[in-house]
């Protein structure tokens, strides 16, 4: 079970593939010469447009996963769902965008706008990628999200027994997880849909990763598409998660499991990035991530806008900011080697 890539994308757009700004020069297909490399790293200027944005469509959720910062009492961000025409002005904002995800600190599908939002950005061209705890998947949500045309869905899968279910992904329920699964992938067999993609996201720490054949054999029992297994990040609440998080050891048991020659598309990260990785990191180059309160943070790990925000898409332009002073001077620093607290523990 050793880290792995897919050999396919089932959503692909048919578009160049997303390259390292060290590998290739956009649109082109040709690598950058070291002088256009040296240019970047010394400006902070990604020659690069957004091609891939992540938006937090919602900052409320049902569950208080561990691994989340819901979960810590002292997490204090207000509540807020995105509207469409918030969502609207995001799009504007990155008009040269390939792939939008829908994903953040709460579950996408409590958003009772969620798939207007998909339709708007499918409607452009965009292909829209989400992830959900599987808590509110009925059937007429399942009917309306193969008609939204979404391209790809993970649902979380962190326990393959209930009691393991309930304990890492906190109102929630393993029952209730296969049956909302089971209503996504039915409603995609009756409208004779090849699309979403419908697989799970596996995150593994200590408290689970002996269920990983269990969750392979879950997968495999509900006709998912893919499974695939990450590790549990610990910087969002070291305090109480830096005990499971995966060591060495871990990992080494993990990749000496028997090869896996089943129907579904396995991708494993579970081994922690280098230095000389985090430094080369691809989301500056052409990603972003959007807050629901718009703030424009460089990824994921920082998705609260009030530990580091590189300007506010309700407030400025798209342009303004992608290639703007704030967003220099971060990748400056990140690509001479000077890491950001986040980026140390990606």
């Amino acid at each position: 079970m050793s880290d792995s890539t897919p050999t396919s994308d089932p959503t692909s757009t048919g578009d160049p593939p997303l390259r390292p700004l060290g590998g290739y020069s956009e649109g082109t297909g040709q690598p950058m010469t070291p002088e256009q490399f040296e240019s970047a790293r010394s400006t902070g200027i990604s020659p690069y447009p957004v091609r891939v944005l992540q938006i937090e469509t919602s900052s409320i959720c049902n569950f208080r996963c561990n691994s989340c910062p819901l979960s810590m009492e002292s997490y204090d961000r207000p509540e807020q769902h995105m509207d469409a025409e918030a969502f609207g002005k995001i799009l504007d904002a990155f008009p040269k965008l390939e792939k939008l995800e829908l994903q953040g600190v709460g579950e996408v599908f409590l958003n009772p706008s969620v798939l207007d939002l998909i339709r708007t950005a499918t409607e452009r061209g965009t292909a829209v990628h989400t992830f959900s705890n599987a808590s509110k998947i009925d059937r007429a949500m399942a009917r309306g999200i193969i008609e939204s045309g979404l391209k790809l869905i993970n649902f979380s899968m962190d326990g393959a027994d209930d009691e393991t279910f309930k304990r890492l992904r906190k109102g929630g329920t393993l029952r209730r997880y296969k049956r909302c699964v089971q209503n996504l992938l039915q409603a995609r067999a009756a409208a004779g849909s090849k699309t979403p993609h419908v697989g799970a996201m596996s995150v593994l720490s200590k408290n689970n990763m002996h269920q990983v054949p269990m969750m392979l054999a879950i997968a495999e029992e509900l006709g998912l598409d893919s499974i695939t297994f990450t590790k549990i990040s610990t910087s969002q609440n070291p305090g109480e998660l830096d005990s499971i998080g995966l060591t060495e050891d871990d990992r080494n048991q993990l990749n000496s499991m028997p090869p896996y020659n089943g129907k579904l598309e396995v991708n494993v990260s579970i081994t922690p990035m280098n230095f000389e990785e985090r430094m080369d990191c691809y989301w500056p180059k052409h990603m972003a991530y959007v807050t629901v309160q718009g703030d424009v943070t460089p990824c994921c790990n920082y998705y609260d806008g009030r530990t580091l925000s590189l300007g506010n898409v309700f407030e400025q332009s798209g342009e303004e900011i992608w290639n703007g002073p704030a967003y220099r001077e971060f990748r400056k620093k990140l690509w001479n080697g000077d890491l950001p607290d986040n980026c140390k523990t990606c």
